[in-house]
């Protein structure tokens, strides 16, 4: 039997040398279909680069939307384009429904935290608090399928300054 190498913990595959009784069809599919779980798994494991800004020195996100599939390791890098001194923001993946409360409770956290509470099971990752012309950025796994929003907690921003992950199986 001949071994193929595998691609990204893909399957092995062996194959019956020429002469036996494998027809060559069936090599080249069994090869074909190989390769295309190779694909597949590389794809879903590739880390998903979210780059997003705040515009100017107003409370918006220039970015309200991104997709990326559960699972997957998600990288988050916020642009803080504010050139005033009181628009610092962040980025915080919250569970829907939950986004007054995130908020509240970031608030009560204040500026020392980041306008995080810490150990909020509410938060599913966030980033630091921004500075004007500065850039901050996480890292995480993505959650279960489904449509997740985020804010910024500084006080008084969640309203205006949001957005939504959709998470695809």
């Amino acid at each position: 039997m001949v071994g193929i190498p595998t691609i990204a913990g893909a399957s092995p595959l062996t194959f019956a040398p020429y002469g036996t009784k494998t027809p060559p069809m069936k090599k080249l599919l069994a090869f074909s279909a190989a390769i295309a779980i190779a694909a597949t798994t590389a794809a879903c494991h590739k880390t998903a680069e979210l780059n997003l800004g705040t515009v100017g020195d107003t409370m918006a996100y220039d970015t309200t939307a991104f997709t990326v599939k559960a699972g997957q390791t998600v990288h988050v890098v916020l642009t803080n384009h504010a050139t005033s001194a009181v628009m610092k923001h962040n980025w915080v993946l919250v569970k829907p429904g939950t986004e007054a409360k995130v908020a509240t409770a970031g608030m009560t956290a204040g500026e020392a935290a980041g306008y995080v509470q810490a150990g909020d099971a509410d938060v599913l990752a966030h980033t630091p608090l921004s500075q004007p012309g500065s850039q901050v950025e996480t890292t995480f796994t993505a959650p279960a399928a489904g449509t997740y929003p985020w804010i910024c907690t500084f006080p008084g921003h969640y309203q205006t300054m949001h957005g939504t992950l959709t998470v695809t199986p």
